[in-house]
C-alpha cells in the first residue's frame, strides 16, 4: 500500500474497533479513542518507518553536546510510598530538581549564576501538586540541596505543541523500553548526553534493587 491507500486502511479498522468497544467496553472504548487520536498522525507508517523516524531522532538530540539529560527511574515493585511518604511522582520529581539545581550551581562561576526553568508537559492531575511541591522546595529546600538556581514553579505546556517536550519524551520512552525490555536501540543514542561528574553517570538514576546490573547502575 502507498501512504493514502494504508491510512484509509487504518482508518476503516480504528471505525470498526471503536463501533465494537462501544457496545461491549464503554470504558476501554474511551481510552483506545484517546490513543486513537494521539497517534492518527503516523498511522500512514508501517512500523519500520516509525522506528526508523525515532532512530533518527533519538540520534540527532544524543549528539547535542549542549544538552545534560537528567532523569530518575523508579522500578515499582521495590518502591514503598509508605516508607518515603511520597508518591513515585513526587520522588521523581525531587530527584531531577534537586540533580538540575546540583548542575546550574556546578556551571555558575563567582562572576555568573547560571538561572535554569522547568517545563513539564500539561497534566491537570499533576500540574497542582508539582506546583505546590516547588514551592516548598523554594521554602525549605529538597531532602538533597537549597533551591538557588531554578526560578519559578515549573511551566506547563501542551506537548503536542512543543518539540523540546516532545524530545523529552522520547528519552523517557528509551530509559522505560531499555530498563523493561532490555531493548537499547533509542538508548543508546541517548545515554551519551547524561550529566556526568568525574565520569560517573549522575544525571540519570535507576531506582531499583540493589544487585540490578543494567547500564544506567553500573555507571553511577
Amino acid at each position: 500500500m502507498n501512504y493514502s491507500q494504508r491510512r484509509s486502511a487504518v482508518l476503516t479498522f480504528r471505525k470498526k474497533s471503536l463501533y465494537h468497544l462501544q457496545k461491549n467496553n464503554p470504558k476501554r472504548y474511551h481510552k483506545t479513542k484517546k490513543i486513537y487520536k494521539k497517534t492518527e498522525p503516523y498511522i500512514h507508517l508501517t512500523h519500520d518507518e516509525r522506528k526508523a523516524l525515532v532512530t533518527k531522532f533519538s540520534k540527532i538530540i544524543g549528539s547535542w553536546g549542549f544538552t545534560r539529560l537528567f532523569a530518575e527511574c523508579v522500578d515499582k515493585i521495590h518502591f514503598d510510598p509508605s516508607r518515603t511518604k511520597q508518591s513515585v511522582e513526587e520522588q521523581a520529581f525531587e530527584q531531577v530538581v534537586s540533580r538540575f539545581e546540583h548542575y546550574l550551581q556546578n556551571i555558575s562561576t563567582p562572576k555568573k549564576k547560571l538561572m535554569g526553568m522547568l517545563i513539564h508537559d500539561n497534566n491537570e492531575t499533576l500540574s497542582a501538586r508539582l506546583t505546590n511541591l516547588m514551592i516548598l522546595f523554594h521554602r525549605k529546600g529538597t531532602l538533597w540541596t537549597r533551591i538557588k538556581n531554578i526560578i519559578e514553579t515549573p511551566l506547563f505546556v501542551d506537548s503536542q505543541l512543543t518539540s523540546m517536550v516532545q524530545a523529552a519524551d522520547l528519552c523517557s520512552y528509551a530509559l522505560r523500553r531499555y530498563l523493561e525490555n532490555k531493548e537499547d536501540f533509542l538508548f543508546k543514542n541517548i545515554f551519551k548526553i547524561a550529566d556526568k561528574k568525574d565520569d560517573r553517570i549522575v544525571g540519570i538514576r535507576h531506582f531499583s534493587s540493589e544487585d540490578c546490573d543494567c547500564v544506567i547502575c553500573n555507571s553511577a
